[in-house]
């Protein structure tokens, strides 16, 4: 993509279009959003060629990669998360693995904008009776030699994480990442990867970034489940 590109009312009405056919998993070919909006194939190719395509195809699967969050824990469409089975899937591991760690120690950790989805689970889990706390040092890990790793980073791809993730693993710790890309290094090199959406926009186009939203909604969903399984009968 370039940056400050301008678009008229038709060119937005194009890519509207191929948003509305991505969005209900239908492929769509240039030929079909052409005749849709009333316009020649050389004006989708234009538009493509504008926004720094080398075509319509490219353009079309670089919209399709950034919109599929088919996979994703996301809360933000107002679907009944209930119905997910990948979300489903990923509680179950999320409950899986605290009670497995209830007794050991618990540390989490964040860069940047994950700061207060940290905090956040921090909280909770000390609520719950957890032995969580903030790590902000390699030390930490050397003086406890075992226990659970998290975590949250948007995009998993800082230098300075894999370091610290690497130096989990070395410690026995057993490693879970919150990240937006399961395919970054973060998430490569972890026990556990936990794809949640989100995206990232310019304040002066701004969207919102469901993110940190969806990993304490996650967090939510997982310890009631946790409650259901483990605490409502003691």
């Amino acid at each position: 993509m370039v940056d400050n590109v301008t678009l008229t009312e038709l060119e937005k009405g194009i890519l509207n279009k191929i948003q509305n056919h991505i969005s209900k998993n239908e492929k769509v070919g240039i030929a079909i959003i052409a005749k849709e909006c009333f316009v020649s194939k050389s004006a989708v190719i234009k538009l493509s060629k504008k926004l720094g395509y080398s075509g319509y195809s490219e353009m079309y699967y670089t919209i399709l990669a950034s919109t599929n969050n088919a996979l994703k824990i996301d809360f933000s469409n107002n679907s009944s998360i209930y119905m997910n089975e990948h979300l489903k899937e990923d509680i179950n591991m999320l409950v899986k693995v605290l009670r497995e760690f209830r007794n050991q120690k618990i540390y989490l950790d964040s860069l940047g904008v994950c700061d207060s989805a940290r905090e956040y689970y921090l909280q909770k889990l000390l609520i719950f009776g957890f032995n969580a706390a903030s790590s902000y040092h390699y030390e930490a890990f050397r003086k406890s030699k075992s226990g659970l790793y998290f975590f949250f980073s948007y995009s998993g791809c800082r230098a300075e994480i894999i370091e610290k993730v690497n130096e989990a693993i070395r410690n026995n710790f057993k490693v879970v990442v919150f990240t937006s890309n399961k395919d970054s290094p973060l998430a490569k090199i972890s026990h556990i990867t936990l794809e949640v959406a989100g995206i990232k926009s310019d304040t002066a186009y701004y969207l919102p970034n469901f993110f940190t939203a969806n990993l304490i909604i996650l967090l939510e969903l997982t310890l009631s489940e946790y409650s259901r399984k483990y605490l409502s009968n003691e």
